[in-house]
């Protein structure tokens, strides 16, 4: 009887034994399959938050690219406006001027022919002086590389100074009548491909007609295409 209570009591303890190690081995692949889970959460988690960093960083480029573009042609057209109304009043500064001039020769009312003429060309200059002002100081031009092109290149003869240098009558000289005038914005924070100069092509007739004619285009300053730009400034 011995004999077999301990043939049974190894037989219930190796049952016991087995028991405990298929208990233990289904704890431990519960625990690494859970691991795994939480792993790839984990990978799934970060890869989102670095799309979704990726979408904001180019959204805001995108947007800094628009309002690159938005200044640009705001200026830009700005600009051009106030050089066709600037010309088209010069000219008829230029008509009144030499006609005051040929008054001062006749021989009745000389001196009030002269203060007439000495007023117009007050008047005419102070005219050139809002102009440059406009150049200058707007609203819609940042940074004085955008206008500085068009304070070099006038469309009547000036000094250093940007003031007019009048013919031997008081009009306005015409510097020549046809001329470039190119207009860059330095980007900030955009893709260089993405940036680009404006031309602005004028020709003018003579100082005496109001045939003013400006031409535009859109220059990229991706690769070559730079140099095209860049020349502008000389």
């Amino acid at each position: 009887m011995s004999v077999i209570r301990v043939a049974d009591a190894f037989l219930w303890g190796d049952k016991k034994l087995t028991e405990k190690r298929s208990s233990f081995i289904e704890e431990t692949k519960k625990s690494h399959k859970g691991g795994n889970i939480t792993l790839m959460a984990a990978l799934l988690t970060l890869m989102i938050s670095a799309l979704l960093m990726f979408f904001a960083f180019k959204f805001k480029v995108e947007l800094k690219e628009a309002r690159y573009r938005k200044d640009s042609y705001l200026c830009f057209h700005y600009l051009n406006i106030q050089t066709e109304n600037y010309f088209s009043d010069m000219v008829k500064f230029n008509w009144a001027i030499r006609t005051a001039f040929a008054a001062t020769f006749s021989v009745v009312g000389t001196a009030q022919a002269e203060a007439v003429w000495n007023a117009l060309k007050i008047a005419r200059n102070a005219r050139h002086l809002y102009y440059i002002k406009g150049l200058v100081s707007n609203q819609y031009c940042k940074g004085k590389i955008s206008i500085l092109p068009y304070l070099q290149k006038q469309p009547f003869e000036t000094n250093k100074a940007y003031l007019l240098s009048p013919d031997l009558d008081g009009t306005a000289k015409l510097k020549e009548e046809q001329w470039k005038i190119t207009y860059y914005q330095k980007p900030d924070g955009i893709r260089l491909n993405k940036s680009f100069c404006l031309e602005a092509e004028m020709s003018a007739e003579g100082a005496f007609i109001p045939n003013f004619k400006i031409k535009t285009q859109e220059i990229s300053m991706a690769g070559f295409s730079q140099l095209k730009c860049l020349s502008g400034f000389q």
